[in-house]
Parts: C-alpha cells; sequence; structure tokens
C-alpha cells in the first residue's frame, strides 16, 4: 500500500459521521420522567398516569423482588394513608442510545408515615427507558436500599 493511499483512507475513516452526542434535552427529559414518576407514584398516587409512564413491559427489581405494573401498582401508598414522602435524585450518569436511555442515580427520601412515623431512606437505582410516541417512558427500574453498616 504506498502512502498516498493510507492518506486517502485516513481521510475518508476522518470524514465519516459520528454518532450524535444524546441532546442536553433528551438528557434532561429522562431526568425528569424519573422524578415525575416518584412525584405520581407517591405524591399524587395517580395509577393511571403511572401507567402511562411505564412500557408494557415494565419490570421494578427491588428487595429481591421482580414486579410487574401491576405488582408495582399494589404498593402504590393508598390516598389518606398519612403517607408522605419528599425525594431527592442525584444523577450520575446518563447514557443515550438511539431511543434507549440508561440513569444511574442515587435517591435519597424523607418519609413521614403516620403509623411508623419519620425516616430517611437512600438508594442506588438504575433505570432503562425507552422513547415512545415522542416521549420517554419507564422501561426497567433497579432500586438497591443503601443501609448504614452496623457498628
Amino acid at each position: 500500500m504506498e502512502r498516498r493511499d493510507l492518506l486517502g483512507g485516513m481521510g475518508l475513516l476522518m470524514a465519516a459521521p459520528r454518532p450524535a452526542e444524546p441532546a442536553a434535552d433528551d438528557a434532561a427529559a429522562v431526568k425528569q420522567m424519573i422524578q415525575d414518576c416518584y412525584t405520581v407514584f407517591f405524591q399524587k398516587r395517580d395509577k393511571l398516569k403511572y401507567r402511562s409512564m411505564l412500557t408494557d413491559d415494565y419490570l421494578l427489581l427491588e428487595n429481591g423482588e421482580i414486579l410487574d405494573i401491576e405488582g408495582d401498582i399494589r404498593t402504590m401508598p393508598a390516598p389518606g394513608s398519612g403517607y408522605q414522602r419528599s425525594d431527592a435524585f442525584d444523577f450520575r450518569s446518563v447514557r443515550i442510545h438511539g431511543d434507549t436511555a440508561y440513569l444511574v442515580y442515587f435517591l435519597k427520601s424523607e418519609i413521614s408515615d403516620s403509623k411508623v412515623g419519620k425516616s430517611s431512606r437512600a438508594w442506588l437505582e438504575s433505570a432503562i427507558l425507552r422513547r415512545s410516541g415522542g416521549g420517554w417512558r419507564i422501561a426497567l427500574l433497579h432500586s438497591t436500599r443503601l443501609t448504614k453498616p452496623s457498628a
């Protein structure tokens, strides 16, 4: 191979289209979807709205269990139950590849329950979202509760 052939090939390689970086608005949209999902589930307690935020094959992996949409919805606090919760998200990674997004984040929650009292909890979570009908829907949520080591 001659030098000019090598240089020509390198030029073609450099001119080839590169995969686009995820748009900032896509990254913001998937983060917002996660936050909205928790608001709808724990504060508004709207089962129909929550269901619309999930894919038909949605799975929740939590506490060593695998729950589908119906199993997850059964855990929604009942309105008027005295359960209140505020959530804070610390997104560590957002990757978008076409119509699929992968997120990793820490979640801290302040919970007030009339039966149990007040508590703080933390989780490490990951989620997979799919673009559907111009918006994003959650396909998988994996939640690992973080506990303080015993003294």
